[in-house]
């Protein structure tokens, strides 16, 4: 059996993470914001810092201000962008880059870039000599200067991937809970029949070998008969208010309006059903009082 070593799991780790599919610039929205940010970010990050004492260079060659030439870079950075994210994706046809991919596609970009700097600069400084050496020197400038924007322009767009992500989870979420909450009557083959809310359901009463189940839709009750048992429904909707009352009756507590204590026991009733009244049973009547001492609603209660 061959031994696992440390050397070979990293391998495996780091390798599994180079070929996740790279998904941030997949989008032309995404492209554009990027090629945007890593304009304004790179002028702002030349003109702040000045790296290289770039500003030097082109003291006696160009009459141009310092701003005027960083903005002649950066645009020469934005059409060289423009050209690797939307012409060579749709030349090479790509339709997405890994990790490791992308990060060979980004050297690349530094090469085109490169002479795309190389271009200005000899524009700007009186045609220097163009070399091996010169076009080594500005990449090393190029790369160290891109890295910044490059970086700090991904992470926006990963943040706001990911804060879209959360949300589009909470909405998911939010939708789960609100079809969680509903009680989904099912019929005795598991068919669902009826979605209500819990606040609509009065109860359900037994017909042999059906269910008549009694609810409110705009304010006025409707029923549905349902070939199933209570015994199911009781098992299927996970909802404490369903009490089952009497042999033939389950009832939703939370809607119950009244219940009445007679010399045969309790009786119930419905505001939406006012001449109606569901008795409690002898069998059911211990476990219907230790609810109503118990339960945190209380019922009105007119002792008879």
């Amino acid at each position: 059996m061959a031994r696992t070593t440390p050397l070979s799991v990293n391998y495996t780790v780091l390798k599994s993470a180079l070929d996740r599919p790279f998904l941030i610039l997949n989008s032309s929205v995404n492209k554009t914001i990027f090629i945007a940010l890593v304009t304004v970010i790179s002028l702002l990050f030349m003109y702040t810092f000045v790296p290289f004492n770039i500003n030097r260079w082109y003291e006696d060659a160009s009459k141009l201000d310092l701003f005027k030439i960083f903005s002649i870079f950066s645009l020469a950075g934005t059409l060289t962008l423009l050209f690797t994210q939307f012409g060579l994706w749709k030349l090479l046809h790509i339709k997405h880059l890994s990790y490791g991919q992308y990060f060979f596609w980004f050297l690349g970009e530094i090469v085109l870039l490169t002479f795309a700097i190389m271009g200005c600069d000899w524009v700007l400084n009186n045609h220097p000599e163009l070399s091996v050496s010169n076009y080594l020197d500005t990449f090393n400038y190029t790369i160290l200067i891109a890295i910044p924007p490059y970086v700090i322009s991904l992470l926006i767009l990963f943040g706001v991937q990911q804060n879209k992500l959360a949300y589009n989870l909470s909405l998911v979420a939010t939708e789960h809970k609100a079809l969680s909450d509903n009680l989904l009557i099912e019929d005795e083959n598991g068919k669902i029949i009826l979605t209500l809310h819990p606040n609509n359901v009065l109860f359900f009463k037994s017909e042999d070998n059906y269910v008549d189940v009694h609810y409110l839709l705009g304010g006025e009750v409707k029923t549905e008969l349902i070939r199933t048992t209570l015994k199911k429904i009781e098992s299927t909707c996970s909802y404490s208010g369903l009490i089952r009352v009497h042999r033939s009756y389950t009832i939703n507590i939370k809607t119950v309006s009244s219940s009445k204590k007679t010399h045969k026991g309790y009786v119930l009733q419905f505001d939406p059903l006012p001449d109606l009244q569901i008795p409690v049973s002898a069998s059911h009547q211990k476990q219907f009082e230790q609810y109503l001492n118990n339960t945190t609603s209380t019922l009105p209660s007119t002792p008879l």
